[in-house]
């Protein structure tokens, strides 16, 4: 059985594969079509022909870093002899291994309070995250308090009271130019009195001051660790339209608070997609979920294989 034989029969048994063929459509069409197009015919796989997909996967957004080990493992491992399919499907299994397994997605903890921070740029698609994630608690009839934490921002903290209003789920926040950190300090205590399975916590995005930045998000871990015993989970996200731009911003964020795991958004309107293969190189992290539409339920568990299936494969 062939490479992407393998990718099918697993993506076939997948529940969401639909959103994942539509979700990805633009990402496929652009930066798929290209990687194909170096296969077509008869490739030399000559100095000309390795830069040329050098250039593809950089302005795919995939890092010149993961790019090269990319270039550097596919060329120990094509042969002249391979037909047009056995050389894509080796260019598919060197990035599927070099990003490696998949991360399961955090799993509560039953019968305690399960406290989860979301950290991320303005703009990134934070807030609807937040949201997005207490659609799919609730959805597991689970018990969840949306935390309001970005009192920085303009009515940041007003958006998310009316995504849990829609949702119908709980909510607490403050008032633009609150301390933050007192919000949380109110949100863990009512959510501990109140017998909540999740409390799921926005935060302010700003990157202009790197140093008040990091004092905020140190003061705000400080506060939910003394209230609740520590921080469940906390997840980055990033905006899987902005690339390399996205990943200087996400360094930042490793730097000023430890990460578990991240989410990438708005895919499904991403026509390059290739900051996926590069995350793990770059930041050390893996993705746990991406964003494939605007609906509650389009934020899905990231699957490497569903990905490059539906990025390369013409069964697809």
């Amino acid at each position: 059985m062939g490479f992407f034989d393998k990718l099918k029969q697993s993506f076939s048994k997948k529940e969401d594969k639909e959103l994942y063929s539509t979700g990805l459509d633009s990402t496929k069409a652009t930066f798929g079509t290209k990687l194909k197009e170096m296969f077509t015919g008869k490739p030399k796989f000559d100095d000309a022909w390795y830069d040329h997909l050098l250039a593809v996967l950089i302005q795919s957004d995939v890092s010149l870093k993961s790019a090269q080990k990319i270039i550097k493992a596919f060329r120990k491992e094509v042969k002249p002899s391979m037909t047009q399919e056995e050389s894509l499907e080796t260019l598919a299994g060197v990035m599927m291994r070099q990003y490696g397994e998949n991360i399961e997605p955090y799993a509560l903890e039953d019968s305690r309070l399960n406290a989860i921070l979301v950290v991320g740029v303005n703009g990134s698609g934070k807030t609807t995250t937040c949201a997005k994630l207490a659609h799919y608690y609730k959805s597991e009839g689970k018990r969840v308090l949306l935390v309001g934490g970005d009192t920085f921002r303009a009515a940041g903290s007003n958006q998310l009271k009316v995504w849990a209003d829609e949702i119908g789920v709980d909510f607490i926040g403050g008032d633009e130019g609150r301390d933050a950190a007192s919000v949380y300090v109110d949100a863990a205590r009512h959510a501990k009195a109140e017998a909540y399975d999740v409390m799921i916590c926005d935060s302010a995005g700003r990157l202009q001051n790197k140093v008040n930045l990091m004092k905020e998000l140190d003061k705000m871990k400080r506060v939910l660790e003394r209230e609740v015993g520590a921080i469940d989970h906390t997840y980055l996200v990033i905006d899987g339209n902005t690339g390399q731009n996205g990943l200087l911003q996400a360094k930042t964020f490793t730097e000023v608070t430890p990460i578990d795991s991240l989410i990438v958004t708005k895919l499904d309107g991403s026509p390059k997609g290739g900051v996926l293969l590069s995350i793990k190189d770059e930041l050390g992290i893996k993705v746990s979920h991406i964003g494939l539409g605007e609906k509650m339920e389009d934020l899905r568990p990231f699957d490497i294989e569903a990905y490059l299936y539906n990025l390369v494969s013409d069964n697809a």
